[in-house]
Order: C-alpha cells, then sequence, then structure tokens
C-alpha cells in the first residue's frame, strides 16, 4: 500500500477508535458515578521501536501514522448532588470504590444508589449486596431509618450496625459501572450521605471533541481520495511513457 495512504488510513481507525470513546462517555453523562475513558496515541514505527529497545539516541523520526498507544478512565471526581435519600451515598475526593459482591465475584463502584432487598440488606442497583469493610454484606435491624457517617459507620435507632467499606486500589473498567481489582484494600476515605456523584463527563467538551473528530475524519478521507489519484495519475503517465 502507499505509505502515504497507509499512514492517513492509520489516523482513520484511529479516529473512529476515538470516537466511539467519546460517544460512550457521553451516552453516560446523566450514569451515577460514571467515569469518562480517553486515549493516548503514539506514533506507529517508534511505539515498535521502543517496545524491541532498538530507538537509540534519537536524531528525528519518520511516522507511520497514529496508532493507539492506550485507553484509560480518568478518575476525577464527579459533582456531587444532595439527594435527602438516606441510603444515597457519594464517595468525597478522586480515590476510593464501594464494594459489591457481584455472580462474578467482588467488584467496585463510585455509585452510591443503594436500596434495601427483601432481607433487608444494602444492596446496589443490580442488587448485589454492598459489602463493609470486612467485606460483608450489610443487613440493616428494621423499624428505624438508618444514619450514615461521613467516616461510612451506619447506625440504626442509635445503634452501629456496619461500617461501609470503602476500598482503594488501581481498578480496571469493565462495564456496568463496575470495576475489577487485584489489589484492593479498605481505606479511610469520607463518604457524603444522602448524596449522589455524578458522571465526570463534561458535556459541552465532549460534544466539541466530537466535532473535532468528525472533521479530522473528513479531512483524511479526502487526503486518501486525492493521494489514490495522484497515484493513478503516476501509474499512467509512466505507462505512457
Amino acid at each position: 500500500m502507499n505509505r502515504g495512504i497507509y499512514t492517513t488510513v492509520s489516523g482513520m481507525i484511529g479516529a473512529q477508535r476515538w470516537l466511539d470513546v467519546v460517544a460512550n462517555n457521553l451516552a453516560n453523562v446523566s450514569t451515577v458515578g460514571f467515569k469518562r475513558d480517553a486515549l493516548s496515541f503514539a506514533d506507529t514505527v517508534e511505539r515498535e521501536l521502543r517496545a524491541a529497545g532498538g530507538l537509540g539516541q534519537s536524531i528525528g523520526s519518520i511516522g507511520a501514522g497514529a496508532d493507539i498507544d492506550s485507553q484509560y478512565t480518568v478518575m476525577d471526581e464527579g459533582p456531587i448532588e444532595s439527594t435527602g435519600r438516606p441510603l444515597d451515598m457519594a464517595v468525597e475526593g478522586p480515590k476510593g470504590m464501594f464494594a459489591v459482591q457481584t455472580p462474578n465475584g467482588l467488584r467496585y463502584t463510585r455509585d452510591g444508589a443503594f436500596t434495601l432487598n427483601a432481607q433487608s440488606q444494602i444492596v446496589d442497583r443490580a442488587g448485589n449486596p454492598v459489602l463493609d469493610n470486612r467485606s460483608l454484606p450489610i443487613t440493616l435491624p428494621t423499624g428505624g431509618e438508618p444514619v450514615v457517617s461521613a467516616r461510612g459507620e451506619i447506625a440504626v435507632n442509635g445503634a452501629s450496625v456496619a461500617t461501609l467499606g470503602i476500598f482503594d486500589g488501581a481498578f480496571m473498567k469493565e462495564g456496568e459501572n463496575l470495576y475489577s481489582s487485584t489489589n484492593a484494600s479498605a481505606a479511610e476515605i469520607a463518604v457524603r450521605p444522602r448524596a449522589l456523584e455524578g458522571s465526570n463527563v463534561n458535556a459541552v467538551a465532549s460534544m466539541i471533541e466530537m466535532i473535532q473528530i468528525n472533521r479530522l475524519y473528513e479531512l483524511a478521507q479526502r487526503s486518501v481520495t486525492q493521494q489514490d489519484d495522484l497515484t493513478q495519475r503516476l501509474t499512467q503517465s509512466l505507462q505512457n511513457r
């Protein structure tokens, strides 16, 4: 393939992936506790040379197209708004997550819209039990409204029941607003009771980003057409000699 076309198509593929990420962010602009994703790009040849340890001392570079270096989650705190509901909770600051016991094992989330199930257990939207600081389900006694402190201590009728588990570590997004971790442990991180954390997606900035990506894609398409036309003209010129 023509090197110029290859470079441009590489950029188009990256732009499409970028667009998918931004579109998913926008789709979750109203999702409680959602954390937006972002991409970092690297030059294809330079990335491969660095991976092989073969760059040596740089005296300049010849690119061969943009490639996605990594996709990562931006863990900045979203806006926190009071709801007045006793089991709504928000983690204060960018670190820390609630723990829930799912059918697939222990998972973590920033979505603190909790309720009680038929067994008086605190559960998330999907019905997964929310865990305390010992990684055990939290069961509340009946007959009283729970009161949650900024330290995550849960009391009913003045009696302490449990301490909400807030865990910190390296988290990997899995979808459905859940994360996995191999090293998360209980941490002393403040909780804001009767409140929920909103998504950290900036809708206006994301819309502008989508417009920029679409323009980039259109320019790349035009470039491919022009380069292909130039190649055909050059080939025809050589054949007519």
